[in-house]
């Protein structure tokens, strides 16, 4: 269980949580799977969590990114990923609602 939880350790310093998605940020979420690490007692539960350790030091590695690089700047959207990130911000979206709550009174 030691080596999964340093394994874990590992993926949580290349996973920064984003503080501008807080309640939506991935990073924030897999910090939520630490009490999974004490409430494991069974060989069935260790190997799904250290399946789930390689996949997310697979995604945060960028091992697909690497192998399979994009061709293209331009997303579906037009936006750059600055712009997309800026977009998917809780901040961003506070504003739509906000905006939107406005126009429905």
């Amino acid at each position: 269980m030691s080596a999964q939880y340093q394994k874990f350790l590992k993926v949580l310093e290349k996973w920064p949580a984003d503080k501008s998605k807080i309640g939506r940020d991935l990073g924030e979420q897999i910090r939520k799977q630490v009490t999974r690490f004490s409430t494991s007692v069974n060989s069935e539960a260790d190997k799904d969590l250290d399946r789930q350790i390689d996949a997310l030091e697979r995604l945060s590695s960028n091992v697909y990114a690497k192998k399979y690089p994009r061709s293209y700047e331009s997303t579906a959207t037009g936006l750059t990923a600055a712009q997309c990130s800026q977009v998917l911000s809780s901040e961003f979206l506070r504003y739509l609602n906000d905006g939107a709550g406005s126009k429905k009174k």
